[in-house]
């Protein structure tokens, strides 16, 4: 009996399963690798994130304003 014989679920989805069972923890791994856990760049990495963020989020809520007016 094959995998998806027994979860009953579509190639594809089994599928995608796979690739993000794979690709999420390789991508943890490879942050962990590159970002020393006391640097900081690690901190300038953060801030960074936060700053896109925030930004993200006003221009979100001005285009949703002008959609208002």
């Amino acid at each position: 009996m094959t995998a998806l014989a027994l979860v009953d679920a579509p190639w594809w989805v089994v599928a995608i399963a796979v690739v993000l069972a794979i690709v999420v923890p390789g991508s943890i791994l490879l942050v962990q690798a590159f970002v020393p856990k006391d640097s900081e760049h690690r901190r300038d990495l953060w801030l960074a994130g936060l700053r896109y963020w925030d930004r993200r989020s006003q221009r979100k809520r001005q285009r949703t304003s002008r959609t208002r007016e």
